[in-house]
């Protein structure tokens, strides 16, 4: 982590030297472990005619896939109370504008890979010049993203830096850029034989540094811890291969007889093998004699260490058969559960920061919303036997469960404010339909008469 004091100024020799002094080595190994460049695939032997081969069997990419299906592949769900329901309307526009439930995906496979993952907040014109509150993914591959905090126990965002290397196929040159974000201001560089000088500055009004930066549990990678075992896997996976292919090529050892090589090509064309009657002579295949038990043994404890480390558990295990309780099915996801409860805690306030700064420039434009007054819900993504439509309505009509949270539980339902809204608009249309002709509901003699007729 990279700290320093606030008062600090963006000239070109910071920016310089903070690019300078950051490595992203760490996420370059964590990105080919991914996708599937493991070190079994850089192996080499002295003897070049030795069988070699490279399998891979990429626990890695497994490991986040199952994690990040796991925590939020059901969309992030939002609440507010009927006082802020134009609130919640403005936010599910814009996170409809933004593609928000890919977004959200794209940030949590991030943070599982890398420890983190980042979006940038930025605004921009319509087509009509309506302004525009957008965010994008910050894709880690493509660019790389400093991030600076002060010296404070809170260790707030200060400074975040996004820079990137291209290639100008015109001018046949490479470029260097990078985008510095404080909370007052957008700075754009660019390197010139090795100098970085600035481009422009922009002021925004978001009042915070608009790059939101999402950690995952205790910022590590998913499967950074089980790399090594991996890597094991991968050998004792390879080498089995490689034994299959030396008993394939087994030499045939005759005792007693010295063939040339007339006489071993009539052996094999006629498949008969003739020798002198000698003591000890004999035909045999020289062969490796392989402890397959054991080996096998060894790939079952490592398989058993990388699913207990990384707490992904294998569903492919016969205990995880369709007659299996619910209780029961908890206990073997106990792991999985405490790594989302983990990765909830540490997504959440990323969640509500993004909220903060959309509504600092909503607030900007006129109005007065509170970010702290809307809800964000995570929910599991496992089959298990959910609230039926009629337990909801049960709960409802009690008085145990208000009708907005119950909309956020219901699957069907991703957008809970415009759902309140078309049902309210149902109502009205209902009794306007069953209203007799020349009644004004909104007059309190004909609500009278209306109730005298009844």
């Amino acid at each position: 982590m990279i700290q320093m004091d606030s008062d600090f100024e963006v000239t070109p020799q910071l920016v310089q030297k903070l690019l300078s002094a950051n490595s992203k080595e760490r996420e370059q190994r964590l990105l080919r472990y991914y996708k599937g460049e493991h070190a079994i695939v850089d192996r080499k032997f002295d003897d070049e005619t030795k069988p070699n081969n490279k399998i891979v069997t990429n626990e890695c990419k497994r490991i986040t896939n199952v994690s990040v299906g796991y925590f939020i592949g059901k969309p992030v769900s939002y609440s507010a109370n009927n006082e802020n329901k134009e609130y919640l309307e403005h936010l599910q526009a814009i996170f409809d504008l933004n593609n928000e439930q890919k977004i959200n995906a794209d940030l949590a496979k991030s943070a599982s890979i890398y420890g983190y993952g980042a979006e940038v907040i930025y605004t921009s014109q319509s087509i009509t010049g309506e302004l525009e509150i957008r965010f994008a993914y910050l894709d880690l591959e493509e660019q790389d993203i400093l991030l600076v905090y002060d010296r404070s126990v809170e260790k707030n965002l200060i400074m975040a830096i996004r820079h990137y290397t291209y290639k100008d196929v015109v001018k046949d040159t490479t470029i260097k850029e990078a985008h510095v974000y404080t909370s007052e201001a957008l700075y754009h560089f660019r390197e010139n034989d090795g100098e970085m000088a600035m481009i422009d500055a922009d002021p925004h009004y978001f009042r915070e540094v608009p790059i939101n930066v999402y950690y995952n549990r205790d910022n590590i990678s998913d499967f950074e811890d089980i790399v090594t075992l991996n890597d094991a896997y991968n050998i004792l996976q390879s080498d089995d291969i490689n034994e299959s292919e030396y008993t394939n090529d087994a030499f045939l050892l005759i005792k007693g007889a010295i063939a040339d090589d007339e006489e071993v090509q009539k052996m094999k064309e006629k498949r008969v093998i003739h020798i002198e009657d000698a003591e000890g002579a004999g035909v045999e295949w020289l062969i490796k004699n392989l402890n397959d038990t054991w080996k096998e043994n060894l790939k079952t404890r490592i398989k058993n260490d990388i699913h207990s480390i990384s707490a992904t558990p294998d569903f492919s295990d016969s205990s995880f058969a369709g007659n299996q309780t619910g209780e029961a099915m908890k206990y073997k996801i106990k792991g999985l559960e405490d790594n989302r409860a983990s990765k909830e805690r540490e997504f959440k306030p990323a969640l509500q920061r993004r909220i903060r700064l959309i509504t600092n420039i909503l607030n900007y434009l006129g109005n007065s919303f509170d970010w702290r007054e809307i809800v964000p819900t995570f929910t599991a993504n496992l089959p298990k036997a959910d609230l039926t439509i009629v337990d909801i309505n049960t709960l409802v009509d009690t008085g145990i469960l208000s009708k907005d949270t119950a909309r956020t539980i219901i699957p069907a339902i991703e957008d809970t404010a415009d759902e309140a809204e078309k049902v309210q608009q149902e109502n009205e249309n209902y009794i306007e339909l069953n209203t007799p002709k020349g009644v004004n509901l909104d007059d309190e003699q004909d609500e009278e008469a209306l109730q005298d007729d009844k």
